[in-house]
């Protein structure tokens, strides 16, 4: 009797020791795993602050690399990393001279638990770089183009005249043979109602590039098929329904229901006269510039592009608002010399002329 009284105290005993040393290992891990979550919470903090301060200092370049590196810096110190943390900030040449900034950011954790290993602190790092550049390629863009040889909207160099009252003729039987001033994007037929399904919402299935040499680089085609004159007879339809989408939200500060171009655009300083405040308008356009390729026109290259504010339409030489064979649509955009980053497009080297930038992270 005494010997299994004795023998179930032991097991007690033994279950009991058990208990505590899995109760230590459980506490152990738990504390490892709060300071392994404290360190890659530090870290993630300072990799998104380098990132952040990196496009931040971007919107300088490349005119002005001293006020690049300032706002870089001015970024890091209101994101709460302190001046001894930012190890290094340059702004460094990629594509051009002084198109890119640096961000290097270092900082010491403190460990809490892992003290009891010997573990005090240990190096946190993070860095970034972005870019500055111009468009090369994307898939936002209205089914008009510019022609080159356009010189309402073109200056001799093909380059478009920031500030122009441009109107770009759809439909219109030009002295150019083939040439009705709108585009077949997917160059697989779609007609009338892809073409009015591209301007209400200014996208393509395509990734279209002008023709040069690309950073990323652009993985689509530069050649576009062009539409036929009797296929574009929608367009005031296209053209309303885009513009139902307003007055956008936040926008349309005068309460008139119209997002004005000063609603869309601010006067800007440096490289640029304005800067875009309403990336979601539907008054915000983004044009091909294109040469042809042969008579008729069947095809055309993208050259460039410009950024404009769709003003109005017109139905010129139909009657009324019955563009037949007969008749032509007028569009009037304002070509604007504005800095939009929002734009999902791929990088280029930068480009003053194009006026349509792309800021992105490249480390």
């Amino acid at each position: 009797m005494n010997t299994v009284v004795a023998r179930a105290a032991q097991q007690r005993g033994q279950s009991l020791l058990v208990f505590v040393l899995f109760i230590g290992a459980l506490l152990g891990f738990t504390a490892m795993t709060i300071d392994m979550g404290m360190f890659y919470e530090d870290r993630r903090h300072l990799q998104n602050t380098a990132d952040a301060a990196a496009l931040a200092g971007t919107q300088e370049l490349p005119l002005d690399p001293v006020a690049a590196r300032q706002k870089a810096q001015d970024w890091a110190l209101n994101n709460g990393v302190d001046s001894s943390q930012i190890s290094k900030i340059e702004v460094r040449p990629r594509l051009t001279a002084n198109d890119t900034v640096y961000v290097e950011l270092k900082k010491d954790f403190s460990w809490i638990f892992a003290r009891v290993l010997g573990k005090t602190t240990s190096d946190v790092s993070a860095d970034a770089a972005a870019t500055t550049g111009s468009l090369g390629g994307n898939s936002e863009m209205m089914p008009w183009a510019i022609l080159e040889g356009d010189t309402d909207c073109l200056d001799a160099q093909g380059h478009a005249i920031f500030g122009a009252s441009c109107t770009v003729k759809v439909g219109a039987g030009s002295a150019i043979s083939g040439w009705y001033g709108a585009l077949d994007y997917d160059g697989i037929g779609g007609g009338s109602a892809e073409y009015d399904s591209n301007i209400i919402d200014g996208l393509v299935d395509t990734i279209y590039c002008a023709t040069g040499t690309f950073n990323d680089p652009c993985p689509g085609t530069v050649n576009v098929h062009d539409l036929d004159g009797n296929k574009v007879g929608g367009t005031d339809h296209g053209i309303d329904a885009r513009l139902a989408a307003e007055p956008t939200s936040d926008c349309n500060t005068d309460g008139d229901g119209t997002d004005d171009f000063g609603e869309v655009f601010e006067p800007s300083s440096g490289l640029y006269d304005y800067s875009v405040v309403c990336p979601d308008s539907p008054r915000l356009v983004i044009i091909p510039i294109v040469s042809y390729n042969g008579l008729p026109v069947q095809t055309v290259t993208i050259q460039g592009w410009t950024l404009a504010y769709l003003k109005s339409y017109a139905c010129v030489g139909g009657t009324g608002n019955n563009c037949g064979a007969k008749g032509h649509w007028e569009v009037q955009v304002e070509i604007v010399n504005a800095s939009y980053s929002q734009v999902n497009g791929y990088l280029d080297a930068f480009n003053p002329l194009i006026g349509i930038v792309v800021r992105r992270l490249v480390e």
